[in-house]
């Protein structure tokens, strides 16, 4: 087969160039090199359908591709069932560099983006891939882990609020709590004694059951807790406008802990059901029931689609972007990825070098050379993505001891830095 033959053909591209409520359509016909069509569409669901419905009645045997700028999760909500022949949900910009090759000053308005993209992908359909929708039991737990994230991120936010408040009237709080203030004993003792002035009240026995009905009972940390409340000064007068604020605080982040606790069940639900791919991601060294989920979203929207480990380390936002010009070399991180996707690998990463002997000794070895901690572990997060991507294509699951032995035999230089015992 010759370039050209595997050059995917169609008879009508669309072309829209979306924004809040509308799109902008351009309507072109592949075979003649023409635009048919320059109009503006409602992008409500029921004007969509009238107007895809009437546009496959105008030309009932027509291969009809669509093509738009992402994010657009509506779009591609919409055409995902209705099955054009190809979808392209392009990069905002690769398109953008587009334009700017064809106007020089600019200038431009809706109508003319969606001309200008329908020609970038009729002219670069041998480098464009059509997006290919992942499994809808894929899709749904994307979204769940995503959500989760979102929510977690939110409860950050309160939680640093909090501390914020307590800092400013009562910062011996933050001593006699778990670092985690987002915990439910920390809450409850926020609930029970919102200023320094009410904690004075509590009997020492009293407070040590609480502390213990909560699963604190270290008794050194105990020591540590009573002697500072037998010391303790309030640093300011609590008003009613402190412990209002507190109380709010712990209210919503009790919302939202409930809400997270109730993602975590209906993710753990759906990600036993995917089968054995779903077992071999959970038994990564340092995948937990929060990050396992996500790995399995990354690798199977992607890995599927990618031919070689660098392509996934790309699509995932791990692999570093290289500019070089003459004798000017730039090695950066890439930005212009799925930030979720990125964020679950290198947070792997940064847990499994607790749990993978060789993932230990490469963290250690680069340290000893300097690099930041931060560098280290997307390094990390690229070398691990070689073996995921082997991983998923073979359908096999990770051998930690396997994997030792290939190292020993390519004299790798981490070898002599892992533990005897772990290597024999």
């Amino acid at each position: 087969m010759t370039a050209s033959e595997s050059i995917p053909r169609y008879d009508l591209l669309v072309s829209l160039d979306r924004s809040d409520r509308t799109a902008a359509l351009a309507l072109f016909d592949c075979a003649t090199g023409t635009f048919l069509t320059e109009a503006t569409l409602d992008l409500a669901p029921e004007a969509l359908d009238a107007w895809w419905r009437a546009l496959c009645a105008a030309h009932p045997t027509a291969r009809i591709a669509v093509a738009f700028e992402q994010p657009a999760p509506n779009l591609l909500a919409f055409f995902a069932p209705r099955q054009p022949a190809a979808i392209y949900a392009l990069n905002p910009s690769a398109t953008w560099a587009y334009r700017q090759s064809l106007t020089v000053s600019r200038a431009r308005n809706d109508q003319s983006d969606a001309r200008d993209q329908a020609l970038f992908v009729k002219n670069h359909l041998a480098e464009l891939k059509p997006w290919t929708p992942p499994p809808l039991t894929v899709t749904q737990l994307d979204r769940l882990t995503l959500s989760r994230r979102k929510q977690v991120d939110a409860r950050s936010a309160l939680t640093n609020q909090l501390q914020a408040a307590l800092k400013r009237y009562f910062p011996q709080a933050l001593d006699l709590l778990h670092e985690d203030l987002w915990r439910p004993m920390n809450l409850e003792f926020l609930r029970r004694w919102p200023s320094a002035q009410k904690l004075q009240t509590v009997r020492l026995p009293r407070l040590r059951a609480f502390y213990h009905q909560h699963g604190s009972r270290s008794e050194a940390r105990w020591i540590e807790r009573s002697a500072l409340v037998t010391q303790l000064v309030p640093l300011a007068e609590a008003g009613p406008a402190d412990e209002l604020e507190v109380s709010a605080l712990v209210d919503q982040i009790e919302v939202l802990n409930a809400s997270i606790l109730r993602h975590d069940q209906v993710s753990a639900e759906l990600f036993a059901a995917e089968g054995p791919a779903a077992e071999r991601i959970a038994a990564l060294p340092g995948a937990g029931p929060a990050l396992a989920p996500r790995l399995y979203v990354a690798l199977a929207r992607h890995a599927p689609n990618c031919e070689s480990a660098e392509a996934l380390a790309a699509a995932v936002g791990v692999a570093p972007v290289t500019d070089q010009s003459g004798k000017m070399h730039r090695v950066y991180r890439r930005l212009r990825c799925d930030n979720h996707t990125r964020q679950s690998i290198v947070e792997w990463a940064k847990e499994s070098w607790k749990h993978s002997v060789w993932a230990e000794a490469f963290v250690r070895q680069r340290q000893e050379k300097g690099q930041g901690f931060h560098a280290i572990i997307r390094a990390l997060a690229y070398k691990w993505i070689r073996i995921l991507w082997k991983c998923w294509h073979d359908g096999v699951a990770y051998d930690e001891a396997k994997y030792l032995e290939t190292l020993r035999k390519k004299g790798s230089p981490l070898v002599p830095k892992i533990i005897a015992p772990h290597v024999a």
